[in-house]
């Protein structure tokens, strides 16, 4: 495992206030319900493998570092549905109110500043995601600071798991009012876009020896980041201007981080779509994010399983090899024995 990490949500006491079908949050402290794991279950589990499953989920919790002073040995749970898998994952527009899941997740929170660390217990029953595209989806949707497991006793893609992720956080962590919920629904709309593009990408270079999947989300990392530094100039663009400016941003770090021959151009504008709607969220001015975001990438660029820096500039070389990337430097060694 690499950088265990935590999710960190609103410090906010929340109003009581139901608008349409959205249900807010009732004077509820950001530690309320994350004083120990949460699970989601997928609905279409029997009993049996409902039981082997959160023993899958909750097996030795209790060695893991980042959740020292978190009760392991009790859970609040949770069951994903068909209309979950409507509501949270858009990237399968196959999915009906009466789908099934079986795929299944646990989120247990972890200190400020820990970042969103994914392990994938059962990785031969998850088909078509990586503990990396949870881990980004996850930050790029505002869940930080998180240890999150994933596991499934059936062999699934791993949607089930993704949106019980999106599901405790609602559950647990209410959005305060409509215009919070709202804010949380783009964010998860780009999330879910950028894995959509991810795994696009990933099955047209399936075969390809000097591909990685780690590398194509690093350098959408890169991109957000690099989003942000420049988000009071982009906010002073007309629409025209800004996609402008995103395209120069995004054709820079495919060059970068080496990606120009694994991204067609649809690809490319996908990217650039899927950018310029991040840009429009209240992510561009999240500092937390930021952190979360260089956090992620750090720990790909030094630790990744299947991350190439044979691809990168010599720029890029540099800073995988050193570790350094901007300011997350100035904290990062206070973290250094986090692993993933």
């Amino acid at each position: 495992m690499k950088n265990i990490k935590k999710l960190s949500m609103s410090a906010l006491l929340l109003t009581g206030l139901i608008v349409g079908p959205v249900a807010f949050a009732n004077e509820k402290t950001k530690d309320e319900g994350w004083n120990v794991p949460n699970i989601a279950l997928g609905n279409g589990l029997t009993e049996a493998e409902k039981t082997k499953t959160t023993d899958i989920l909750t097996k030795d919790l209790a060695k893991v570092n980042a959740l020292k002073g978190t009760d392991v040995t009790k859970n609040n749970q949770f069951v994903v549905d068909g209309n979950d898998l409507v509501k949270y994952v858009t990237d399968v527009p196959e999915f009906t109110p009466n789908s099934k899941a079986y795929s299944s997740a646990l989120i247990a929170r972890t200190k400020e500043g820990t970042g969103v660390d994914v392990e994938i217990v059962t990785p031969e029953n998850i088909t078509a995601r990586t503990e990396a595209m949870y881990r980004s989806a996850a930050i790029t949707s505002g869940v930080y600071d998180a240890y999150i497991r994933i596991g499934s006793v059936r062999t699934m893609d791993g949607s089930g798991a993704l949106a019980g992720i999106y599901k405790i956080y609602d559950e647990v962590d209410p959005a305060s009012d409509q215009q919070d919920q709202k804010s949380r629904d783009e964010k998860r709309e780009v999330a879910q876009d950028q894995m959509k593009v991810v795994s696009s990408i990933d099955e047209a270079n399936k075969d390809k020896k000097d591909y990685s999947s780690e590398n194509m989300l690093v350098m959408l990392a890169d991109i957000q980041l690099e989003l942000q530094k420049i988000n009071e100039k982009l906010q002073k663009m007309s629409e025209d201007q800004k996609v402008q400016e995103v395209t120069k941003v995004v054709t820079d770090q495919i060059d970068k981080n080496g990606m120009t021959n694994a991204i067609s151009g649809d690809q490319k504008t996908q990217i650039i779509n899927n950018m310029v709607s991040f840009s429009s969220t209240d992510a561009i001015n999240d500092k937390e994010m930021t952190k979360q975001l260089t956090g992620f990438k750090d720990d790909l660029m030094q630790n990744g399983k299947e991350f190439k820096d044979n691809l990168l500039s010599d720029e890029n070389v540099a800073k995988a090899k050193s570790g350094i990337s901007g300011f997350w430097q100035g904290i990062k060694d206070f973290f250094s024995n986090i692993f993933k």
